[in-house]
């Protein structure tokens, strides 16, 4: 009986060792061909179940459960969404554009509202409106109660709900760890996923999207992989010349509706012909391919780093994979400034 259980568990350990999922290499913009599938959420940082690599709570080993839900989805927002979106009252809008449009507090589309019911700052990620099984239906959302961790054995004392940035004496907020400037654990690492409800500070979201002179705007029936980014580029002293950064700014595919593509136009990016946080992000993707992340997050070669290498980088080697390239929609990310550049005739 008891060789057995311990065959039982020796079967269930390896199950758990190979479901979890283990830090990739950073791959090139050759990795990401058109038509191949834009995904990678279970290895990327928007896994926030039982294995998560970033944030994960115990609760539950499931992924898609912190957005979505096949039931009573809140209908503030899409698709088929699973978080609260109540504090929508509560931000404040970009306000007026170069160009002249006004962006109210009442204009966010459901697309930002949806990204914003995690990041901003306030909304716990544990705020469900079906919880997972049998764990009970909220019209609206509510709090689970959930603790999340940093995973890896770091601080696994040290619970936390959402991205706290204002009490960074409270064990509970992410500055109670990320308060050292000198260190990996920087706290613009964490406000940088903290939007908070000033929105007049970032670029403008749920924005209609009308080529103009002043902000350079290419019409949306451009085809975006006919965009050359290199045009008019020369060499600099840092050694990225043309020629080698022509790989990731001569060519311009975009994650679309969840593969690549390489015929998608800039309308494609739109939605409601307006401009929202999914216009530049998709959660979903998991892009190693924006280089230019890979100096910011190399957490080993930062004062107190080493800290920090069991869990995020391959042990400091490959620090794009804590980034997941901001889950940027462009193959390259905004190497060049490739993303701005794509609707910005600059």
């Amino acid at each position: 009986m008891m060789k057995k259980s311990l065959v039982t568990a020796i079967a269930v350990l390896a199950a758990i060792l190979f479901l979890r999922p283990a830090p990739s290499t950073a791959i090139t913009v050759a990795d990401y061909p058109a038509n191949s599938v834009a995904n990678g959420i279970a290895t990327s940082r928007h896994n926030l179940g039982d294995w998560g690599r970033v944030i994960a709570t115990g609760n539950t080993t499931q992924i898609c459960v912190f957005c979505h839900t096949p039931h009573h989805a809140n209908t503030q927002a899409s698709p088929l969404w699973n978080r609260d979106v109540s504090n929508s009252v509560s931000y404040n809008a970009y306000g007026t554009t170069i160009a002249g449009t006004t962006v109210n507090n009442a204009d966010l589309g459901g697309a930002t509202l949806a990204c914003l019911s995690c990041h901003d700052g306030t909304t716990t990620f544990d705020s469900l409106v079906n919880a997972p099984g049998k764990g009970g239906i909220t019209p609206g959302g509510k709090d689970q109660n959930w603790e999340f961790r940093m995973p890896g054995g770091f601080n696994k004392s040290v619970a936390f709900d959402h991205f706290d940035t204002n009490t960074p004496t409270s064990p509970l907020s992410c500055l109670f760890c990320h308060s050292n400037p000198a260190s990996a654990a920087t706290p613009d690492t964490v406000q940088a996923l903290s939007l908070g409800f000033d929105l007049t500070n970032d670029h403008p979201v749920s924005v209609p999207y009308t080529a103009s002179t002043k902000a350079s705007l290419r019409p949306v029936s451009t085809v975006i992989s006919s965009i050359d980014l290199t045009i008019g580029m020369t060499a600099g002293p840092g050694g990225n010349t043309v020629t080698t950064l022509a790989n990731n700014l001569s060519q311009n595919r975009w994650a679309i509706s969840g593969f690549i593509s390489d015929t998608a136009t800039i309308g494609s990016l739109l939605r409601n012909n307006k401009v929202e946080c999914s216009s530049c992000h998709d959660p979903h993707f998991r892009n190693l391919s924006y280089d230019e992340v890979e100096s910011t997050y190399l957490y080993s070669n930062k004062p107190g780093g080493s800290a920090f290498q069991f869990w995020c980088g391959n042990g400091g080697t490959n620090p794009e994979d804590c980034a997941d390239g901001f889950f940027l929609r462009r193959v390259g990310g905004n190497t060049g400034s490739g993303v701005c550049r794509t609707c910005h005739n600059k």
